[in-house]
């Protein structure tokens, strides 16, 4: 009896691990240097990573097909489509600052 209740739960588990949907993705910004501190967010979740020093991240997808947004203080927004994606490479636009704008 202690078998069976170990080995359907064990395959509970194993279903449920195939419901998540791990990006990997690396930020840069226009001279291809990682950018540190990007908070990377699901569309229309509360599921957010942040990229570390190597402008790195992993989140949790749930759904492929879904939406990022990337938003830095020094950067402009980004929006991204992952579709079936299992890692991604973005770009970040930097901001133009106010002396630049004139």
């Amino acid at each position: 009896m202690k078998k069976l209740a170990f080995i359907l739960l064990s395959l509970a588990f194993i279903s449920c691990g195939n419901d998540s949907n791990l990006l990997d993705g690396k930020v840069t910004n226009a001279s291809g240097a990682p950018v540190e501190n990007v908070l990377v967010q699901v569309m229309g979740t509360d599921l957010n990573s942040t990229t570390d020093a190597k402008g790195e991240f992993r989140i949790n997808t749930k759904n492929r097909g879904d939406e990022l947004i990337l938003t830095h203080p020094d950067y402009q927004m980004s929006r991204i489509d992952i579709g079936d994606n299992s890692e991604i490479s973005i770009e970040l636009k930097e901001k133009k600052s106010q002396e630049q704008q004139k």
